[in-house]
């Protein structure tokens, strides 16, 4: 049996927002289960996941959700589906930010490239450091 609450959800920051790993893709070998809070003064990145569908389900906060070339207005209790292969993000709209809870599923398996969670986030962190330092004016 595997219980977690967002309590007790292993903590981690990655490209300076905050984190909690609530079910890891190295338990399951199929589906991840995250917890993210979105300051007001931030954004998710444009992200686009070759290998995986992913969902948000919205727990505080209003936001506004890019997918592909559609946008749209969402609040707590709204579940969003994100196909894999399409770009998207999400900011907050409201003062309080956002925190929701993402899932992750590979239909096939989670790919031995990104096996391994804490590995994965590192890389995105690097990534993602490394795409704002060529940003810069």
């Amino acid at each position: 049996m595997f219980i977690r609450s967002i309590e007790n959800a292993e903590p981690f920051t990655c490209a300076g927002i905050e984190f909690g790993m609530l079910l890891p893709r190295d338990f399951t070998d199929s589906v991840e289960v995250v917890w993210e809070k979105v300051r007001a003064d931030q954004a998710t990145p444009i992200d686009r996941h070759p290998t995986f569908d992913q969902l948000f389900f919205l727990l505080k906060g209003k936001g506004e959700v890019t997918i592909g070339n559609q946008t749209a207005l969402v609040g707590p209790q709204t579940l969003v589906f994100i196909p894999r292969n399409t770009d998207h993000n999400i900011r907050p709209v409201s003062e309080e930010g956002l925190e929701y809870i993402y899932f992750i599923v590979w239909g096939k398996g989670v790919p031995d490239a990104e096996k391994g969670w804490k590995r994965a986030y590192s890389q995105i962190h690097s990534r993602r450091a490394n795409e704002s330092e060529t940003s810069l004016p």
